[in-house]
């Protein structure tokens, strides 16, 4: 006999095929359906049910529809299959963190994690520390709604021709949503070493050299980012920064473009339970920065490190030395297939080992100095290793309704695991919080456990590396702690303001201004130290906008002028070194460069003339970007995010002044001897690139959707912008494609009385499929710096829909 989900979830595909999966608005905008989604500008699907299952079913369905082609991606990826469809030797980008890896590292990475049986084992556990019943059910309404959308079509017949036919395009599992899940919760851990564990071997023979090439690796770890590329911006603006006392929140993540983890938007509603509205990760089905009925809230990545290394002492390369006693690694012995070049499949066999503290790895997060030999190696230890309850998070939210409730939540799971909050309700009460997942390392034990390489790496980088030949030197228990080996919520920085908090991927010290936020574990990200560019612009822009000498009317932020200061364009390192700039170009009229004399007399008349932003008809806001990118310096990391300058290497006049945070460093040293050398290099870059010195970004900054270019405002966030742009030059084409940038927006306020104002814009748009409506409607809107007003009650759905899906009632809960 036929179950009743399978005859409503063929019901479901007959109403479905007989309208090709969508159907015009009614007339008086109403919905039949028990599960219906309904499309606002831009592709944004709007998703009612009468409960998680069925919003799971709504975005299943509609996602699959936008995006299944990068959906099912992720999901090859995080199964450890992409050899398998993809070839063995391949490098693909891993989601959202801006990692490069190879496909068989990858996949004996994720297999390792599956004969672990890691995420079946957390997925299993009871709430709170497993998924409860909401997140289940969501997942299980995700995979019936996925699966439908692709039964419907076919694979033969997508209308995204990057996986029309693919065999790697299949029905999937709530195994797999778990998976992927799990990959978003060890981003900025073990995931930025997926080919340091994923490739992890033992070399034949020890030398003496063995160690001290591990500390030299670490003391020249120039420009590493063991965080990858995530990034973002966030401000909460309570009751006394507003202009009218109405409390703003703007989200502004900077994420990577090119991959499967991006972020798609959408709304959920189930009558009388929940309401939400912002965006998810493309493929997961909840909300993870937007807004409910009363507070709104972003994040931004925090400057944690996410991981800490152990050096271990081996007795030969498959044991360890713990205490003086020798304990074996645990083996894996794994198989991946692989797809050849004439399409037919071989197996490739691989040993990962793992020790008590975690797998043994030789690159961290790009940085390949981590010896494996038979008396020395490191394994990675990653505090969200067992963090599952984070989903439960995101569900939860829909009924907090203070920022006090939303500190009480995230103090109650501490399932976030990578990610400041940034958060404000309705009350203007403005909230920043830390409160994530962190190993509990002190800074006495970074240095009592400190193990050799952790004696530089500490000090240095804030990076502990401990050692792993003592028992005492496992992460500490914090008694208010939810898992054990992490920071207590007590030690944890947070803040509540009623004018305002900020956050740009800096630490917690400087929060707000006025109250710095000290005394917190080293591990957690610096204070009292020199802030990155964009910290520093949106600090100064906070304090201009509360002045009134910003241009704009008044003192004080409303939902308008916020929209406008977010994308305002701001060069801050121009603000800093133009003028200074401009005078050694006057003064020298032929500067040297790497190749001899320049003639830069014409380039001081545009400098002079530049408006110091990055808006698309700047003149001059090219060539000082040609030319900052030579004088930025090289830096370290200290945290997963922050990077500290290293000394002389930079062309600062004045230095870094800690009672003076915001201000400095500040002005151009005109004799440092790199300045007038990226001058003249780069008037004759653009020279010989036939580009005019007075071009503007229009012409060389864009990105391509279905053979279109579309010109994008932004900047390089080394180079102080606020509104980010990542784009690597080339001078035959400019800047073209951004790797990593502004990604989905949002302005939310609350008027005294009704709904809030939802105002986003999502850069990349909605769809990667070229034949969709919604692939670059908004990318246009961005280029333009137009925004979406967004509808969030069901009166404004209605009356604002575009396209309406109706589906059948799912399931009721007792027969799923």
């Amino acid at each position: 006999m036929l179950s009743l989900r399978y005859l409503l979830l063929l019901l479901t595909g007959t109403v479905l095929a007989a309208c090709n999966g969508a159907s015009p608005v009614a007339e008086d905008g109403a919905s039949t359906s028990a599960v219906s989604v309904t499309r606002t500008a831009g592709g944004v699907p709007h998703i009612e049910a009468d409960d998680w299952f069925g919003l799971g079913y709504g975005y299943g369905y509609v996602a699959a529809k936008d995006a299944i082609c990068r959906i099912a991606e992720f999901y090859v990826t995080a199964a450890g299959e992409r050899s398998r469809y993809f070839g063995a030797d391949a490098d693909f980008p891993f989601p959202a963190n801006g990692f490069t890896f190879n496909n068989l590292n990858s996949d004996f990475f994720f297999q390792l994690i599956r004969a672990q049986g890691t995420v079946e084992r957390l997925a299993a556990q009871p709430p709170p520390l497993g998924p409860g019943p909401e997140i289940r059910d969501l997942f299980a309404g995700h995979v019936a709604g996925y699966n439908r959308y692709l039964e419907d079509t076919g694979v033969d017949q997508l209308s995204d021709p990057t996986c029309r036919g693919a065999d790697w395009v299949k029905p999937i599992t709530t195994d797999d949503v778990f998976r992927m899940a799990y990959t978003l919760a060890i981003f900025a851990g073990s995931a930025p070493s997926v080919d340091g564990i994923g490739g992890a071997a033992p070399v034949a023979e020890a030398s003496a050299g063995d160690l001290p090439a591990v500390i030299a690796g670490l003391r020249t770890a120039g420009d590493w980012q063991p965080g990858g590329q995530m990034a973002s911006n966030a401000v909460a603006i309570g009751t006394e920064a507003s202009a009218d006392g109405t409390p703003i929140l703007m989200g502004n993540p900077h994420q990577t473009y090119n991959d499967s983890g991006i972020f798609y938007q959408a709304s959920f509603r189930i009558p009388g339970e929940a309401e939400l509205s912002g965006t998810s990760f493309l493929g997961l089905p909840f909300i993870v920065i937007g807004t409910n009925r009363d507070v709104a809230w972003s994040h931004t990545t925090s400057s944690a490190f996410r991981f800490t290394p152990y050096q271990m002492t081996l007795a030969g390369p498959y044991s360890t030395v713990i205490d003086g006693a020798v304990e074996p690694m645990q083996a894996w012995p794994l198989t991946v297939q692989a797809r050849q070049a004439d399409g037919s499949l071989t197996t490739v066999d691989r040993t990962l080992y793992t020790t008590r503290f975690g797998p043994m790895v030789t690159n961290i997060a790009g940085l390949p100095v981590f010896a494996w030999t038979p008396t020395l190696g490191f394994a990675l230890a990653d505090p969200n290793r067992e963090n599952m309850r984070y989903l439960n998070h995101f569900v939860r939210l829909a009924k907090v309704r203070t920022v006090r409730e939303f500190e009480s939540l995230l103090d109650t799971l501490q399932g976030i695991p990578w990610a400041n909050t940034v958060a404000v309700d309705r009350g203007g009460e403005a909230f920043y919080g830390d409160i994530t997942v962190a190993a509990n390392v002190e800074d006495d034990k970074a240095i009592t456990c400190g193990s050799a390489a952790g004696l530089v790496a500490f000090p240095l980088l804030g990076l502990p590396i401990l050692d792993g030949s003592r028992s005492d030197c496992a992460w500490d228990d914090d008694p208010d702690a939810v898992a054990p080996g992490i920071l207590g919520p007590a030690r944890l920085p947070r803040l509540f303001r009623s004018d305002y908090v900020s956050n740009s991927n800096d630490s917690h010290w400087l929060t707000h201004p006025d109250q710095p936020l000290t005394g917190f574990p080293r591990i957690l990200g610096e204070e009292g130290t020199e802030r990155r560019l964009r910290t520093r612009l949106g600090l100064t822009m906070i304090r201009e906008r509360l002045a009134g000498t910003d241009g704009y009317p008044g003192a004080g932020f409303t939902h308008d002028i916020m929209m406008d200061w977010v994308f305002g364009s701001r060069q801050y390192l121009g603000e800093l070194w133009r003028d200074e700039l401009v005078s050694l170009c006057s003064t020298l009229g032929i500067a040297v460069g790497s190749a001899g004399p320049v003639d830069v007399s014409e380039a001081c008349n545009v400098l002079a003339a530049w408006d110091l932003t990055t808006n698309l008809d700047a003149p001059g806001a090219l060539l000082f970007r040609r030319i900052a990118g030579r004088l930025t310096g090289q830096t370290l990391p200290s945290g997963t995010t922050t990077q500290t300058r290293l000394p002389g290497t930079h062309a600062f006049l004045t230095p870094f002044d800690p009672d003076a945070p915001i201000d400095t460093p500040s002005g151009l040293n005109p004799l440092h001897p790199s300045v007038q050398t990226a001058l003249a290099d780069a008037v004759a870059e653009l020279n010989d690139a036939g580009i005019a010195l007075d071009a503007t970004l229009r012409d060389y900054q864009f990105i391509e959707r279905a053979g279109q270019r579309y010109p994008l405002h932004g900047g390089i966030d080394r180079m102080g912008s606020y509104s980010i742009m990542n784009i690597d030059w080339d001078p035959a084409v400019g800047y073209a494609n951004p790797y990593h940038g502004n990604t989905y927006t949002q302005v939310v306020s609350f008027p005294p009385q009704g709904c809030p104002r939802v105002s986003t814009i999502t850069t990349y748009a909605q769809s990667p499929d070229p034949s969709s409506p919604y692939h670059a409607d908004q990318t246009a809107l961005y280029g333009d710096k137009r925004w979406l007003e967004v509808p969030f009650c069901q009166a404004a759905i209605r009356e604002q829909a575009v396209e309406q899906l109706d589906l059948p009632q799912p399931p009721d809960p007792a027969s799923r």
